[in-house]
């Protein structure tokens, strides 16, 4: 338990040194009235939109009851990572919590504005903000993320296709 009580401090420092003031100040991920469109082919199981209402792009992949989408904020400085699931975890609409992911082991640890029954399908979650590199190495080459946030639940995320899928969005973006 202590080890894991470390793990969790390094990490909290990590991810919330350039993140924080943004998370803040804005929500990353798009809005309900956003104008988003598909750039290309499916990659691996994952859509890549480009958002014409805030001229970035996006990645999203739905599995059974979890959906991830990730992308960079506006300035490109920052990465988000947005987890949701259908079952029922515990959020309320606009409380922020830690939600932790962890990927192959490594523990990562973000903010999570909740949001929940205001979205599409059902879904509720959170989103973390990020730029540690080695988080965004382990998204890219791992294959199974576990979501557990600091309320009830926990869900398992298919990374499947996300090295490609990340690269689709880089290409995206140049557009």
């Amino acid at each position: 338990m202590r080890n894991f009580m470390t793990l969790i401090a390094a990490t909290s420092v990590a991810l919330s040194s350039a993140t924080a003031a943004y998370a803040q100040s804005q929500n990353p991920l798009p809005k309900a009235s956003d104008v988003l469109v598909r750039y290309g082919d499916d990659v691996e199981g994952w859509t890549v939109y480009t958002n014409q209402t805030r001229g970035d792009c996006l990645i999203v992949r739905s599995d059974g009851p979890s959906s991830v989408q990730m992308g960079v904020t506006a300035n490109e400085e920052v990465g988000y990572l947005g987890v949701f699931t259908k079952e029922d975890i515990g959020l309320k609409n606009g409380n922020n919590s830690d939600i932790f992911v962890s990927i192959d082991g490594h523990l990562y640890k973000g903010v999570a504005t909740s949001t929940s029954g205001e979205l599409k399908g059902g879904f509720s979650g959170g989103y973390i903000l990020t730029d540690d590199p080695k988080f965004k190495r382990d998204v890219a080459k791992k294959y199974k993320m576990t979501v557990f946030p600091e309320t009830r639940g926990t869900f398992v995320v298919d990374l499947k296709g996300t090295y490609k899928a990340m690269a689709m969005g880089r290409k995206c973006l140049k557009h």
